[in-house]
């Protein structure tokens, strides 16, 4: 990015980081880009849905969803799903691999989060019970060391 070291106070990054290739590059370009103390907040789909590149339920013969598979996780790397009627492709990563490259950037972390329906969301939307089965999205606040 053609922007000076030092010229944010913020960095913000909504459901956009799974599909780069290389994480850390993105965390060491974030931190020459903050000023010290600035914060890199983000939001990721969470590794329990990526590690699948199928990123579906598993159904019983009735078509109910039975739960949600987890295989491959610590398998890192690229999936290739399909979202929203396109083929896509996403990169896997498994909780410690964000949580380190962002240390290892020279980031602390100040507040992980795993997102979930509230009750006025679930009785507007009765489907959104089924996201209080598993991780959907992963969210990640860290400020910039020195």
């Amino acid at each position: 990015m053609d922007y000076p070291a030092g010229a944010f106070d913020v960095i913000i990054s909504s459901l956009a980081l799974h599909y780069i290739e290389n994480f850390g590059d993105i965390c060491r370009e974030a931190r020459r880009l903050l000023s010290p103390g600035g914060s890199f907040v983000f939001s990721t789909e969470h590794p329990v849905f990526t590690a699948r590149a199928a990123q579906d339920w598993h159904y019983g013969p009735q078509g109910e969803k039975l739960h949600w598979p987890v295989d491959g996780y610590y398998e890192e790397g690229l999936r290739q799903a399909r979202f929203l009627e396109n083929d896509v492709i996403k990169y896997h990563r498994t909780v410690s691999t964000l949580l380190n490259a962002l240390i290892e950037a020279g980031f602390s972390i100040r507040k992980l989060s795993e997102p979930q329906p509230t009750p006025d969301m679930i009785a507007a939307v009765p489907e959104m019970q089924d996201e209080l089965r598993r991780p959907l999205f992963l969210m990640i606040a860290a400020d910039r060391a020195g």
